[in-house]
């Protein structure tokens, strides 16, 4: 085992001690953001994101066991699934420099650590879905992926409903799947999945949730919730219809300068790994493709939900997570024809590293300006001397 497989164990390792650490403390104070959205359920009828929440209060009756119990560990389990499937990759990273950067991108898991309000969002859920196909695809039939890849894009949308934009990401990871094997996308496959999205933007759009329905999931958890789960956090904001949503958001020429900025340098080593690859798939002509083309676009595919909420820092992380899961299933699979690499002085890259993986951040929500991780620590020993 190299030191940089040793430190890169460390690293996975105290992101997960942090985020169970965290995310207690959300259990602890019934959070009305990261914990109260698990008990977003249809106990007021069907609604938006309830489905996670449906599941779990149907388990919590059936086992007698503490719905906020039962939820924590529910959340911890996700995070150490996500944590295996990490480890996982380090194996592809070890002997690659520029492998090791993409991998601790600050829009990656780190964004977590350095933004501890979103621990515990449902986000775990599209990098749990996406990460089990790149490393058990092998283990299911073409039918069975393809069932599967349906149904799951079902639980995660009707969970969450960003989810619906990030979809393409998983289905471009169907592609690439089917790609390898020598079978094609069949014009059925597409079809079903194009009506799948559709049925979920109608099912979604027509059950946006009302006070009413916000006051009956609240009844029906009230055991589990503060007294104001009416009147804040996720519960109240499920309450809202999409229009009132639109209607609130107050981006300013900053906010979009700082995001702009920040997708820059979070993706800036996947794009430059990708720019300078090839693929080798012939399926659809994708190999006369620059492989960066396929970052952009399905990037460009989830800008509505920009457009829909404030967290644009979650949003970044959401696709930069997909497109690394992509990146890593090209790499395992040896998708490249040309894959490009780089030489950097030992020194140099500890460096690079440490600046650019764990010296700044970008705030999840209305960015005013870049965060600087190292800024109070540097500040406090200035003014001990």
């Amino acid at each position: 085992m190299t030191i940089k497989s040793k430190f890169l164990y460390l690293v996975i390792l105290t992101a997960l001690i942090f985020q169970v650490s965290k995310f207690y403390s959300f259990y602890k104070e019934y959070s009305g953001w990261q914990y109260v959205d698990w008990l977003i359920n249809y106990q007021g009828g069907f609604v938006r994101r309830g489905l996670t929440g449906e599941f779990l209060f149907q388990i919590h009756n059936f086992i007698d066991l503490d719905l906020d119990i039962l939820i924590f560990t529910f959340v911890c389990l996700l995070y150490l699934i996500i944590s295996f499937f990490l480890i996982k990759t380090i194996k592809y990273l070890e002997n690659s420099q520029l492998n090791t950067l993409i991998f601790l991108s600050p829009g990656f898991f780190l964004y977590q650590i350095m933004n501890s309000e979103v621990i515990g969002r449902k986000d775990i859920l599209f990098l749990l879905v996406i990460a089990f196909f790149v490393f058990f695809e092998k283990r299911l039939s073409n039918i069975s992926l393809f069932v599967l890849l349906v149904l799951l894009v079902f639980f995660l949308s009707l969970s969450h409903s960003i989810f619906l934009f990030y979809a393409p990401y998983l289905f471009f990871l169907f592609f690439l799947i089917k790609s390898i094997r020598e079978v094609k996308i069949t014009f059925t496959e597409i079809i079903i999945f194009s009506t799948s999205l559709f049925i979920i933007f109608i099912l979604i759009y027509f059950n946006q949730g009302d006070e009413l329905i916000v006051s009956e999931i609240c009844k029906s958890v009230k055991n589990f919730v503060t007294s104001n789960c009416e009147t804040h956090g996720q519960m109240f904001w499920l309450g809202n219809n999409a229009k009132s949503h639109i209607s609130t958001q107050e981006i300013k020429f900053n906010h979009f300068l700082i995001y702009l900025f920040s997708i820059i340098l979070v993706y800036l080593f996947i794009f430059i790994k990708f720019y300078n690859s090839k693929f080798k798939i012939k399926n659809l002509n994708i190999n006369k493709l620059n492989p960066a083309f396929i970052l952009i676009f399905l990037f460009l595919l989830t800008l509505p939900v920009y457009y829909l909420g404030s967290d644009w820092g979650r949003y970044i992380s959401l696709s930069f997570s997909g497109s690394f899961f992509i990146f890593i299933f090209c790499v395992k699979e040896k998708i490249f024809l040309r894959d490009y690499e780089i030489s950097l002085n030992k020194i140099f890259f500890i460096l690079l590293v440490t600046v650019y993986s764990f010296s700044w951040t970008f705030p999840f929500y209305h960015a005013e300006q870049i965060k600087f991780t190292f800024k109070k620590p540097v500040l406090r020993i200035i003014d001990s001397f």
